[in-house]
């Protein structure tokens, strides 16, 4: 096949892929196993009374829904999804709460920052799921936020069908060198740090923390050398399948993983320098269906919700009690990350915080590496 079969082959995938994505087949209901008897049968009865929920979210809207449908499905409880980047949603949620108009009623986000802030400021409901002990010690607030929503990985993808096997192997071998490099010029897409704190920490680890030896500042200078197109992660995923560049800098890999999965062209690979985190999900204070909240927050942290959610987005499961049996372990070009070099602790390194703070040099910085105005 051709480079230009190759290239037109992969659009079609991508508009495949796509377009599966939007219509897929409803996922079975994930069984709770929760009794509905006394305290549990009356929340069950005044979540039903209420109708519906409002989720604000800023995982993959598709996975969202069809994980969502499957508690609407057991309940018959509607889940109105909010999803927006993170930076947007917690701007969004914040205003809403300081205006008195209370919309959400549960709140998942990536940024830890954000979620502990809300708790601080007592915009989150103080509730202890049945299953919430099944969750790491170190991603969860305890009667506060837990994280259901499993671990995400920040990656650098690329479209196999736009690249030679020479060139997938330099990216597999050294992704980030790879993306500097002046033979990728006008092929790379990057996110920007300003769209989540953990893309932010993904730049700072290799500029100025953990692996600036290795890298540096210098690394994304010649990133920035190869003209790159700036996007959000849900766009960068999206035009990297369409073809417009050949390799994504900067996108996590829950966003990624149900695409390669449909089989659409898209690949990724895990610097050593990967940074990681989970979408901390709650109920908030100021609910307008308080009872929905809480009867979703019992079902989303059983094992059986989080191990359909496993299926559905094919990241590593957070509930302890959930078998990693993914097919993409199967799939030869993935290698799972080293987790114990990700970067996790990020939400809590005073020299990055300081750094990336508002008044922080390390954006500008950023901003003026890459010639970046947005």
């Amino acid at each position: 096949m051709n480079t230009s079969q190759r290239v037109a082959a992969g659009v079609a995938g991508a508009i495949a892929a796509l377009a599966l994505a939007a219509c897929s087949a409803e996922p079975t209901p994930a069984g709770s196993g929760i009794e509905p008897t006394g305290e549990m049968a009356e929340l069950i009865s005044a979540a039903q009374a209420e109708g519906e929920l409002t989720f604000y979210g800023d995982a993959n809207e598709t996975t969202l829904q069809q994980w969502t449908q499957a508690f609407t499905q057991e309940y018959g409880i509607a889940v109105n999804i909010l999803r927006l980047p993170g930076s947007e949603l917690n701007q969004r949620f914040l205003q809403e709460q300081s205006a008195g108009q209370h919309q959400a009623d549960i709140f998942a986000i990536a940024d830890r920052v954000s979620i502990e802030t809300a708790v601080e400021q007592g915009m989150i409901a103080e509730y202890t799921p049945e299953h919430g002990d099944q969750y790491p010690e170190d991603q969860k607030m305890e009667g506060y936020f837990y994280p259901v929503q499993n671990g995400y990985f920040q990656t650098i993808a690329y479209n196999p069908t736009l690249l030679s096997e020479d060139e997938i192997a330099r990216i597999q071998a050294d992704p980030v060198a790879a993306a500097g490099d002046p033979a990728f010029s006008g092929r790379v897409g990057v996110n920007m740090p300003q769209s989540s704190q953990q893309i932010a920490a993904f730049y700072y680890r290799l500029a100025e923390g953990d692996y600036a030896d290795e890298y540096g500042w210098e690394a994304l200078e010649a990133i920035a050398s190869n003209d790159p197109l700036f996007y959000s992660s849900a766009t960068l995923v999206q035009n990297l399948i369409a073809g417009e560049y050949s390799i994504g800098f900067g996108i996590t890999d829950s966003l990624a993983f149900s695409f390669a999965m449909q089989g659409a062209p898209i690949e990724f690979v895990y610097p050593e320098s990967t940074v990681g985190g989970y979408f901390a999900t709650s109920v908030v204070e100021t609910a307008p269906h308080p009872n929905a909240a809480r009867l979703f927050m019992e079902w989303a942290t059983t094992p059986e919700a989080n191990a359909l959610y496993t299926e559905i987005t094919q990241t590593i499961p957070a509930n302890t009690e959930v078998e990693d049996s993914r097919e993409i372990l199967d799939v030869a070009w993935y290698s799972q990350p080293d987790v114990s070099d990700v970067w996790f602790d990020f939400i809590r390194d005073e020299a990055f915080l300081e750094a990336s703070s508002a008044d922080g040099d390390f954006l500008p910085r950023w901003n003026q590496v890459f010639g970046y105005s947005g």
